[in-house]
């Protein structure tokens, strides 16, 4: 059992067995009479003093009681006690989590990408449009995360969050805002949608990172100039709104769902946006990378995620992640059916006078993942020289980041 099973056991524990939890943080707005030794008589004399959930329940002061005949003070005291154990420990589970918003016009490419991501392919020709919202509890790479996908209808738009956006738009740690880089006909829509989306958030004082999905960037449309015209048409346009503000960032990263690496890229791109850690660990590659004369590195589970990475071009960076990616995917093969992973895996380009190389360093979680480092270089043997202090350096920062 991991340590938050633990804890949400004992969170029930507090909680009659003819109640049902679903959702942790659900909890919080559940009745007194939830609770074991509350009845709901004294659940009812408690909503007439504007207790009417276990986290105003909590937020009782001892020291000053409402005054309520039916119930002694003695009693009330205990079960304030209570309910502020149930919220503490709920809290601290919360605080695990980050809530990640997924937003975007219908039709967008938003839940096919969470399939992806979840290796749920068989799904997608099937997916109907998101109505109202959809809540996961996701697992991404160990790193647990709460989605909210926003479906994008209009009615769902104008008549649920923007008319309670305090339900959606709050405490967001970060913002996936998806546009169909093929439905040029609704490019001012999407702009304008997001418009209304950062307006909420700065009115709501939450100034997330935002990172832009460009969805359906599809391997044979890439090379056409329709396509770039587009992706330039968007960041113009999605530019020209943050520049409005002066609190928000914003990153674009283009997806496809026929190439699972893009999904797997932009959600590390995400995900170093919501981690403390990462700015360390690409500085530690900077200057690692610089120490063996390399033109690109990247440290990348053999899950796909990306923990960092350094280049001196777009262009290495994207060919040293997505040649990665691949030979990750072919060493998962290899081991599925029964050979012994290996340590090292490389590359050679000898017409282009350079190699990538993936280094094994360690592995994270209670899964045991493993990790490698990879590298585009010209003299991939200087590597060794100083990869044992560079293993030392990151490991900590690692479990760190997760």
């Amino acid at each position: 059992m991991s340590e938050n099973d633990a804890k949400n056991v004992k969170v029930k524990d507090f909680f009659k067995r003819t109640v049902i939890i679903n959702e942790i943080d659900e909890i919080l707005n559940f009745k007194p009479e939830t609770l074991i030794g509350i009845d709901q008589v004294s659940s009812n004399r408690l909503a007439e003093h504007n207790v009417k959930n276990i986290e105003e329940l909590a937020d009782l002061q001892v020291d000053n009681l409402p005054d309520i005949k039916e119930i002694p003070s003695a009693i009330l005291v205990k079960w304030i006690k209570i309910a502020q154990v149930v919220v503490r420990a709920i809290k601290e589970q919360l605080k695990t989590h980050k809530k990640l918003l997924m937003i975007g016009l219908d039709n967008g490419g938003k839940t096919s990408i969470l399939a992806v991501l979840q290796d749920r392919f068989s799904i997608i020709k099937s997916l109907l449009p998101t109505r109202g919202v959809k809540r996961e509890k996701l697992d991404f790479f160990g790193y647990p995360i709460i989605s909210w996908d926003l479906g994008g209808q209009v009615q769902y738009r104008e008549k649920l969050y923007f008319n309670r956006p305090e339900l959606f738009f709050t405490e967001v740690d970060l913002v996936l805002y998806v546009v169909d880089t093929q439905d040029t006909e609704r490019f001012i829509e999407a702009a304008n949608y997001f418009r209304q989306v950062l307006k909420s958030l700065d009115e709501l004082k939450e100034a997330p990172p935002v990172l832009v999905v460009l969805s359906k960037s599809d391997q044979d449309l890439r090379v056409t100039r329709e396509w770039q015209n587009n992706i330039n048409a968007i960041k113009t346009k999605f530019n020209h709104i943050v520049n409005e503000y002066d609190k928000f960032s914003i990153d674009f990263a283009d997806t496809t769902i026929y190439q699972k690496e893009t999904i797997m890229q932009m959600f590390s791109t995400a995900l170093k946006k919501v981690s403390d850690t990462s700015e360390i660990i690409e500085n530690i590659l900077e200057d690692f990378t610089h120490t063996i004369e390399g033109k690109a590195t990247s440290l990348i589970s053999m899950d796909g995620l990306i923990f960092g990475s350094y280049n001196t071009t777009d262009t290495d960076e994207a060919l040293l992640n997505n040649t990665a990616l691949i030979m990750q995917t072919l060493s998962n093969f290899h081991n599925s059916i029964g050979l012994v992973r290996e340590n090292t895996m490389t590359l050679d380009f000898p017409l282009n006078r350079f190699t990538i190389r993936g280094e094994k360093l360690f592995e994270y979680s209670e899964l045991r993942i493993p990790v490698y480092l990879w590298l585009l270089s010209e003299n991939p043997d200087l590597l060794y020289e100083k990869i044992d202090y560079f293993r030392e350096q990151l490991l900590p920062l690692i479990n760190m980041f997760l």
